[in-house]
């Protein structure tokens, strides 16, 4: 007999923030841009960025029962271009169960006679069976403009904790071009915020580009202006493409790019020590005060 679907959200997913209002765009008197949410105090041409239409909830995880003849089969689904880590205790025999699902695909979990409702379960994106290889990553940007690393490993600000222990914020103008580090899958996106702040409101709150690299690693790219994103979930980039331009978007004290490489460690994602190369192809451990300079070809 054909199963049912019976579809249910237990929770977690992506949540999209739903916001009203516009973004001025100009040159100040040095040819510099300015993105603002004022606009500019002199006469001159401007453009707008609009964000009025609200994005919709997309949960990339789902668990669901499937109604047999005379039980129900509880599945997992996932729709990320990437394989995600589940974990939960098992209502049948209350053993703890992890389960890698591949990207784009779904797996059954267990049978039981009765429907499974109120799971308590915990994702993380990535295989923690994947091994880091010592790939040495280019520039996130492709601007020759020198760029100062104003935070990088262990930074006392707020590279405190696992997953950004061993991330970078570069300082750079807002608008400037975010490139791609290594080849890889777009994975995750997320450009629908314009604020930014210190209170721990907007710490869930970063525009992020996440991209999977073939040794199971992440590249991460936060603060993002918003509507900026210049690839989509599933897309395939190499070294040197255009991602999106630089902002302050969520926790943020100024326009910066928070990078990091991310790896699941067991249903947990931390951020890996790294070391980037130069436009001349010496490679470096990035040190706060650091100039790095981009290059325009891979």
């Amino acid at each position: 007999m054909k199963g049912l679907w019976l579809l249910f959200l237990l929770h977690i997913g992506l949540n999209t923030v739903c916001q009203a209002g516009q973004v001025f765009k100009y040159k100040d008197a040095d040819g510099h841009w300015i993105f603002s949410d004022k606009p500019p105090e002199k006469e001159q041409d401007f453009s707008t960025l609009q964000f009025t239409s609200p994005k919709k909830t997309t949960y990339k995880v789902q668990l669901f029962n499937v109604k047999n003849k005379d039980s129900f089969t509880l599945y997992v689904k996932n729709d990320f271009y990437a394989p995600v880590e589940v974990g939960f205790t098992s209502p049948v025999n209350q053993t703890l169960i992890s389960k890698v699902i591949p990207a784009r695909s779904r797996i059954e979990l267990f049978e039981s006679k009765t429907k499974i409702l109120n799971l308590d379960y915990r994702w993380a994106l990535g295989d923690p069976n994947s091994v880091a290889d010592n790939y040495q990553y280019r520039a996130p940007f492709n601007s020759p403009k020198g760029h100062r690393i104003t935070q990088a490993f262990n930074g006392q600000f707020s590279h405190n904790n696992a997953y950004n222990k061993y991330a970078v914020d570069i300082a750079m103008d807002v608008g400037t071009y975010l490139t791609a580090v290594r080849a890889g899958t777009v994975v995750w996106v997320k450009d629908d915020y314009h604020m930014s702040g210190r209170t721990n409101y907007f710490l869930d709150k970063a525009n992020v580009i996440k991209i999977l690299h073939h040794d199971g690693t992440f590249s991460s790219y936060a603060h993002i202006l918003m509507d900026t994103a210049m690839v989509k979930e599933g897309d395939n980039v190499v070294v040197g493409d255009k991602l999106a331009r630089s902002g302050s978007s969520g926790f943020s004290t100024g326009p910066h790019l928070h990078f990091a490489v991310i790896k699941n460690s067991g249903l947990k994602n931390i951020a890996i020590p790294f070391k980037f190369v130069d436009h001349e192809g010496t490679s470096f451990t990035p040190k706060r005060a650091m100039i790095m300079v981009g290059a325009s070809k891979p």
